[in-house]
């Protein structure tokens, strides 16, 4: 059990912890193999494929949570393709009572992310962690 007592700062991560995931697993797992599939003429089993060779290569590193190299590997604006989807975004089941306990609670809060700096402006302007 937590003894918060002794604690003075909490480090939330956003994506998972604060913000749904649905958004995210949707964009990268549904809506860019549709739209790769598209744009290359190729059928979604075959884009699916693609992409998640390209992904899997790359998991670990910087890059792979930048998309301008997605966007430059892609050919594909991704900042924008995500703002088709903006409304997708939703906080995560009481984050928000979670959020305003620990405000009264006069801790400080952080929110942690390893988020492109696009994606976090794109959800920043969706919902508000206020």
């Amino acid at each position: 059990m937590i003894d918060w007592s002794e604690i003075d700062t909490v480090l939330l991560d956003m994506d998972g912890t604060l913000l749904d995931l649905h958004f995210d697993n949707h964009f990268w797992m549904e809506h860019l193999p549709r739209a790769y599939a598209a744009k290359r003429q190729i059928s979604l089993e075959a884009s699916s494929a693609q992409l998640s060779e390209r992904f899997h290569s790359g998991r670990g590193t910087l890059q792979w949570y930048c998309l301008d190299h997605w966007s430059e590997q892609l050919g594909m604006d991704i900042p924008a393709m995500k703002k088709e989807l903006q409304h997708m975004i939703r906080l995560r089941p009481f984050a928000l009572e979670f959020l305003r306990k620990l405000h009264r609670s006069h801790r400080d809060v952080v929110m942690v992310t390893n988020a492109h700096r696009k994606t976090l402006e794109i959800k920043m302007e969706n919902v508000d962690l206020t």
